[in-house]
């Protein structure tokens, strides 16, 4: 579950350091920072715990931790960059709830080039640099309240997820791809997919196969083996399992039956 924060944004807040910085070259890294806020936003995928509550990072990520929070990074071999920007705020006029952790793929780069401007402007002049900032906190509180995080607006959410799975069918698919796309977790994604069709996202991923696998060896005159590659099964040994598993028949079987009105039924496996 995600956690939220009460962040106070009643005045500027004041920006006391930022920049695109590598991290990862001791494997595990370990940071509290006493008085001060941290905003971050990632370019990589790692596991991050934040006072003992572990939290998936991907690019795209976007992470508001209060002061005192202890975090903790588990990184591999290799080096992650992440624009950082400490700031302090008073404890004043509005407080409002944010997300510890929002994923902003589709505005990462957007929010990256408001950070950087950021801080192209510090050194010249502060208060409107914090003025800039202080204006992005507040579109962030907006995203936050937006972003899909449960079953909440999940029927809107599960169209995006279908729409993309079915756009992708031709390729290998895995939930953790689908969950990228849309910045949330595979849990999140499944619960979802789960909440609204009664199945997981395999099983919704397999069905979309067999629909459009259907709909071609009826409707077309494609070759079998163009349309296992369109189905993202390019071996035809399981495709044939697989449409044979569906419908009782071979894909050639199925092809040359008389009737179009045939129903499809679906023989699903659990995940």
């Amino acid at each position: 579950m995600n956690l939220i924060v009460q962040l106070q944004l009643g005045e500027r807040p004041r920006v006391v350091n930022c920049g695109l910085v590598e991290h990862g070259f001791r494997g595990q890294e370990e940071y509290r920072l006493p008085t001060l806020w941290c905003l971050h936003l990632y370019f990589y995928e790692v596991e991050m715990e934040a006072d003992g509550e572990m939290h998936r990072i991907i690019p795209g990520s976007l992470t508001l931790m209060p002061p005192s929070t202890r975090i903790v990074y588990k990184y591999g071999h290799k080096r992650h960059r992440h624009f950082f920007v400490h700031f302090a705020v008073r404890s004043i006029g509005p407080s409002v709830e944010v997300p510890v952790l929002q994923h902003v793929p589709d505005g990462r780069d957007e929010i990256l080039d408001r950070l950087q401007n950021m801080q192209r402007v510090l050194t010249q002049n502060a208060v409107h640099a914090e003025i800039l900032f202080w204006a992005l906190l507040w579109d962030l509180v907006e995203s936050g309240r937006r972003q899909p995080a449960s079953e909440k607006g999940g029927a809107s959410v599960l169209k995006r997820i279908d729409a993309f799975v079915e756009k992708h069918l031709p390729a290998k698919m895995t939930v953790a791809e689908v969950a990228a796309e849309f910045g949330i977790t595979p849990t999140q994604v499944n619960r979802i997919v789960k909440s609204q069709l009664g199945m997981t996202t395999v099983q919704l991923i397999k069905k979309r196969r067999l629909e459009r696998a259907y709909r071609f060896l009826i409707h077309s005159t494609m070759p079998i083996k163009l349309i296992a590659a369109e189905c993202g099964l390019e071996d035809l040994h399981q495709f044939n399992k697989l449409i044979r598993g569906a419908y009782g028949k071979s894909p050639r079987e199925l092809r040359n039956q008389l009737s179009d009105e045939v129903s499809p039924t679906w023989a699903l496996d659990r995940e």
